[in-house]
């Protein structure tokens, strides 16, 4: 980041005879969910002086910095980025530091240098272009925008002159072009090739956040993947985004998912009177998983044809859940917070996720005299299950650890093959105990030839021992394990044909629980990426460590069906657990899923979905993985 102030003043510095002019003077104010994209194109031969190597950009939030604490309506603040026309973040780059500012607060400025070089030169000419996105921080409030002022100048002088000034309507200049893009144009893009079929993507945001600008980023990435690709085989993607749950999150997966509904319906039929519609995806980040499911629920009531294929010609194709909550988050938040949502701390949405069924409507159920159930069971055992198994790909991406928010526990769906993430541990044990065991002998650690499984794999942190390992030889060994590791057992995966592969006598250690506290505390606090990770893809250690398509056949039985009168007495919790069971298996007996786990920093829950470009980059390796594996030529 550079030259970060709250007058408007620069740590620039300047010479004697400086050109005060400004080539551009913009004043805009972007609300929740809104962003303003410039691209700027500077031509050299045509600046008055040929010796001019840089411009000079200044970026202002004008709001009040009596707004600054205002973080419950708020916050009033921005996200900027400048990226020079050669960088990419999945190459190597040897250029100048990235200029970005996290969140750029009332009355502050942030400065930037637009350096004529290599880095930004397009092709061998003398045109030199940035893109230079700047983003609403808004999280709640709808209707409220952050206004801010950008001047662009020759010179550090002429930016804290200008600023100081009234803004005026500058004339155009030859050497200078710049293309301003707003929300709207963004993401109502029309497809490359308006003639051929097209591959409709739809983005669901989860709670507190939006889709224009915290799921800009996978836009981003999908449209670049394929920007160069021919007529013949680009997928011809249109993605599109429903803005209007933004701000509404807290009012109950039925209310976000019937609204979101609507918008598929009407989406596919405008499309259809331009183009031929002929496949679909769905993306949704944390509870925008669950929402688009019910959303596919509610269309399948209303419009049950609109996704089969032989009678729309619409193909369902790819149901993608980032960090998602399928079974709610009740058993992996604490008891206090578990309190709070029953409580309404997040409205209806926070009920549901503790699996309620009193704000359930009768139009969900199905057949006479049938129990009241929680959303969350309707949609996993609801008649939409056709719909799920039509889709080509369903997948659910999930963080091992750090995630508090959505635990792994209900982000895969509950049944895991723990048994082969414990193997990953082993041997990232057995290499480190050979690299010390080299280390002592005084050999070098290039000549150790390490597992070929290792390649892809990554450390799970293991559950630290708590209070009860002082006690544990007052228990034989096999009860004490039992009774630690029972729910693994529970939801470990099974052979097709056997009835368990668990092993009592082998040293299992489970992951590392997530804490809520402290996942809410890394949104706040987590550290930014150093400028090596974002300029060297080699030094980045975000990992994607397991990645396995699950089948019915390996769902072990079920635990909590027909327990005993007796056992549901004595358990408080048997009932949710009973749930989660039911909705887990209702995913599950009848569809494959394909489960990727993977291990990023914090704070993770919006790092998997790369909420800022920059922020979040810590994710970058998991929507790579997203478009690489459903959206490319080569996936199947």
């Amino acid at each position: 980041m550079l030259g970060l102030s709250r007058d408007g003043s620069s740590d620039i510095g300047t010479s004697t005879s400086e050109d005060i002019s400004l080539l551009l003077d913009d004043q805009r104010g972007v609300a929740l969910g809104e962003l303003v994209r410039y691209k700027v194109r500077v031509h050299k031969s045509k600046l008055k002086d040929n010796t001019i190597n840089e411009l000079y950009i200044a970026l202002k939030n004008i709001e009040s910095p009596l707004l600054r604490p205002v973080y419950l309506t708020g916050p009033y603040s921005l996200y900027v980025d400048i990226r020079p026309h050669n960088y990419c973040g999945l190459r190597e780059f040897n250029g100048d530091d990235l200029q970005f500012i996290a969140d750029m607060k009332p009355d502050e400025t942030f400065d930037g240098i637009l350096r004529l070089n290599d880095d930004a030169r397009v092709g061998d000419g003398d045109v030199y272009a940035w893109t230079i996105d700047v983003l609403s921080q808004m999280t709640v409030m709808t209707g409220h925008a952050v206004r801010y002022r950008m001047v662009v100048s020759y010179s550090s002088l002429g930016i804290r002159v200008g600023m100081k000034q009234d803004r005026k309507v500058l004339e155009a200049v030859d050497c200078f072009e710049v293309e301003i893009l707003n929300t709207e144009q963004i993401w109502n893009a029309a497809p490359k090739f308006p003639s051929r079929p097209i591959h409709l993507v739809f983005l669901t945001h989860g709670v507190f956040s939006n889709v224009g600008c915290d799921m800009l980023y996978i836009n981003d990435r999908l449209r670049e993947e394929f920007e160069n690709v021919q007529e013949s085989d680009n997928p011809n993607l249109v993605i599109r985004g429903y803005f209007d749950n933004a701000g509404k999150t807290h009012k109950g997966v039925e209310y976000l998912g019937s609204r979101l509904a609507e918008y598929f319906i009407s989406t596919i039929d405008e499309l259809r009177q331009d183009y031929k519609v002929s496949k679909v995806s769905f993306i949704g980040h944390s509870l925008g998983g669950v929402v688009q499911a019910a959303a596919l629920h509610f269309t399948y009531l209303k419009r049950p044809e609109l996704f089969d294929v032989s009678k729309s010609g619409v193909e369902p194709i790819n149901f993608i859940a980032i960090a998602s909550p399928f079974l709610g988050v009740i058993g992996d938040v604490p008891m206090y917070a578990s309190f709070a949502l029953d409580l309404g701390a997040l409205g209806k949405t926070g009920r549901d996720l503790n699996l309620k069924n009193d704000l359930v409507l009768f139009r969900f159920k199905h057949k006479k005299n049938e129990e009241r159930r929680s959303i969350l069971e309707v949609i996993a055992t609801g008649p939409a299950q056709s719909l799920f198994r039509s889709l080509a790909h369903r997948t659910l991406y999930a963080n091992a650890t750090h995630d508090g928010i959505v635990p792994l526990r209900t982000a895969a769906l509950l049944y895991l093959d723990w048994y082969g993430l414990q193997a990953v541990n082993c041997i990232k044990e057995k290499e480190t105990e050979k690299e010390k065991e080299k280390e002592k002998e005084g050999e070098s650690d290039m000549s150790v030839e390490k597992d070929p499984l290792s390649a892809d794999t990554v450390e799970i942190p293991i559950e630290k021992e708590g209070k009860t390992q002082g006690s544990r030889w007052l228990l034989p060994r096999n009860v004490h394990r039992k009774s630690k590791h029972k729910w693994y057992k529970r939801s470990q995966t099974i052979r097709p044909g056997s009835a368990s592969i668990w092993d009592d006598d082998i040293d299992f250690h489970p992951p590392t629980k997530a804490s809520a506290l402290m996942s809410a505390a890394n949104i706040l606090v987590a550290p930014l990426p150093k400028q090596e990770y974002l300029k060297s893809p080699s030094t980045r250690t975000d990992t994607i460590f397991h990645d396995k398509v699950y089948y019915p056949e390996e769902l072990p039985a079920p635990h909590y069906k027909d327990r005993e009168l007796v056992k549901k007495l004595i358990y408080p919790n048997d009932r949710v657990h009973r749930i989660q069971e039911n909705i887990a298996r209702g995913w599950q007996e009848t569809m494959s899923w394909r489960k990727v786990l993977v291990s990023l920093q914090p704070e993770t829950h919006n790092n998997i979905i790369v909420r800022r470009r920059f922020v979040n980059a810590f994710g970058w390796v998991v929507i790579e993985h997203l478009v690489k594996e459903h959206f490319s030529i080569s996936a199947s």
